[in-house]
Parts: C-alpha cells; sequence; structure tokens
C-alpha cells in the first residue's frame, strides 16, 4: 500500500482554487463552537457548583454536557446559571443570511 507524506496532502489542497478561504473559515468557525464542559470551565465554576444552582445532582451535569440531543429550555437553564443567555440564530447558508429565531410567544430564545 502506498504512502502519501501528510505535506504532500496538504499542498495538494492548498493549491485548490479557494481553498485558503474554505480553510479560513472552517478554522474560525471551529474556533466559535466550544463544548459546554469548556465553557464551564472557562468560568471556573464546578459540575458540583453549577448542579447546586440548578437544584440538580451532579451526575445530571455531567449527563448533558456529553449529550448529543439537549432540549432547548434546559441548554437556557444551563446557560443561565453560568450567567449567559441563548440565542438562537437560523443560517441559510446558500444565502450566508442569519436570522434570529425566537421561540414561543414573546419569549427570548
Amino acid at each position: 500500500m502506498a504512502r502519501t507524506k501528510f505535506s504532500e496532502l496538504r499542498d495538494a489542497v492548498v493549491a485548490t482554487p479557494g481553498a485558503t478561504e474554505r480553510l479560513v473559515a472552517l478554522r474560525r468557525e471551529t474556533l466559535e463552537e466550544i463544548e459546554l464542559y469548556e465553557l464551564r470551565h472557562r468560568e471556573a465554576i464546578s459540575q458540583v457548583e453549577l448542579a447546586g444552582r440548578l437544584e440538580v445532582t451532579q451526575g445530571a451535569i455531567s449527563k448533558l454536557e456529553h449529550s448529543e440531543d439537549v432540549r432547548v429550555s434546559t441548554l437556557r437553564q444551563y446557560l443561565e446559571a453560568l450567567g449567559a443567555r441563548l440565542e438562537l440564530v437560523a443560517v441559510f447558508d446558500d444565502t450566508d443570511r442569519r436570522v434570529p429565531v425566537q421561540l414561543g410567544k414573546g419569549s427570548a430564545a
């Protein structure tokens, strides 16, 4: 099985038209995304402390932080307990349009 050096693969990708711009955009998107537990760590709040604020168990916080499917209301409560607020935005990739989304009657995300 033939092997290709990473540097050769990288050079081939970078040589394609628009690659540099796409890589910059992907890098920016990746840096903008953060896992819940990383956000909690940046705020220097332990799972136990956050659990106390939300009146749940530490295990419930751990489960939430590792879940791939979280209810919006649960996420809102988690973020509020960290001192943040949740904002939802619909992103239309084909037009690069961003539209704030409101849930419920007159509720803020």
